[in-house]
């Protein structure tokens, strides 16, 4: 499937869900909210940090497209896989896709350009010759090597000893072509480190999975499903689960907590676990209740942004923050927002920073510390 950035930029357009970043020449689309509901078409899937040079639209970096957990939506149900598939080992890191800049190789995230992680895979990178090597020739083809960083200092759930960068896969920039299947002998005489394959039916991967420790599980692919792109499905290990989170969890989550899921990107790894339909739509329909809000202070802090220092900047904060409160009361109990946050959220976005890591915290905050409160449901 073919993208563009025009392309993209049409499909999400007045969509709060999507967010557009930019970085000198390139332009990356990715998600701001991780749920099924949020990628309804085939080309919204691709849109989890793609890049594309701005100059050109043409896509630059292509990390995998969205896929979804075992039984997490209609087409990973468990009945639908009755043959024998490839599984890759889903591994506990973070996804680092490069672009090749003027001054070379240069790795991303979903959603940035500048982290701690960059960091460390890019220094990974520099210290192998070889992979580094395969990683230039590669996106001078027009390919995606698509990596990903384990490392005890970033650890999620699983103990990894030491820091590696693994390739999980090869993308085709322009197709969207599916090529670590294909590469793999290739890649296995150049000493390039790929996830463990497991070869077999969905029930004798889930035996396995019954015994296996430190795993987060694998990634069932069924390439005789084409377009817009191969089936992929996650399937985690019970000992991942256990040591996640669960239906007492989100039974009991209050509601600070619940945005931190969103934050922290854990939410449906919670709800694909969790069985109770009806305790799912109201954590869902609560959590969309405070994204609204959420969403709709973060496009009061873009808006603003050009205006931080006028002369009539704080009168203007105060009639748009009334305006946003106004569409929200009959949704909480309680909207105290403190206008500093929002002031210092609005000075961050206008030198280009990372305002939204910022507010998010701040917003945690003030529902951790009762200013706001949602009606009961």
């Amino acid at each position: 499937m073919e993208v563009s950035l025009c392309e993209a930029l049409r499909e999400i357009e007045g969509n709060k869900f999507f967010k557009v970043i930019e970085s000198g020449e390139l332009v990356k689309v990715s998600y701001r909210y991780n749920s099924p509901k949020v990628f309804d078409s085939p080309l919204k899937r691709e849109l989890r940090g793609i890049t594309f040079r701005k100059k050109t639209g043409e896509v630059v970096s292509r990390p995998f497209h969205k896929f979804f957990n075992l039984n997490e939506t209609e087409e990973t149900k468990e009945e639908r896989f009755d043959k024998e598939y490839i599984f890759r080992e889903k591994l506990d890191g973070t996804m680092l896709h490069p672009v090749l800049t003027e001054s070379g190789v240069k790795l991303l995230t979903q959603k940035g350009f500048s982290n701690p992680q960059i960091e460390v895979g890019e220094e990974l990178l520099k210290k192998d010759e070889k992979l580094l090597s395969f990683t230039e020739r590669a996106l001078r083809k027009g390919l995606t090597p698509i990596f990903e960083l384990v490392s005890p200092k970033f650890q999620l759930v699983i103990p990894y000893e030491k820091e590696e960068l693994i390739l999980t896969e090869i993308r085709d920039n322009r197709t969207g072509k599916y090529l670590l299947e294909e590469l793999e002998g290739e890649l296995e005489e150049r000493g390039i480190k790929i996830p463990k394959k497991f070869y077999g039916t969905l029930s004798q991967l889930k035996k396995f999975l019954e015994e296996a420790e430190n795993v987060e599980g694998f990634v069932l692919k069924d390439f005789s499903v084409r377009e817009p792109f191969p089936l992929f499905v996650k399937v985690k290990s019970p000992w991942y689960y256990e040591h996640h989170y669960a239906f007492t969890y989100l039974h009991n989550i209050p509601d600070h907590k619940l945005f931190n899921l969103f934050l922290t990107e854990k939410l449906d790894d919670i709800l694909s676990k969790v069985l109770n339909e009806k305790l799912k739509k109201e954590k869902e329909e609560r959590l969309k209740k405070l994204l609204d809000l959420y969403f709709d202070l973060l496009s009061l802090v873009e808006r603003l942004s050009p205006l931080y220092g006028s002369r009539n900047f704080d009168e203007r904060l105060e009639r748009e923050l009334r305006k946003v409160l106004r569409r929200h009361r009959e949704k909480f109990e309680k909207l105290d927002i403190d206008r500093d946050y929002l002031k210092e959220a609005v000075r961050i976005a206008k030198n280009r920073g990372k305002y939204e890591a910022y507010f998010g915290t701040k917003f945690y905050s003030l529902l951790k510390r009762g200013k706001l409160v949602l009606k009961k449901s």
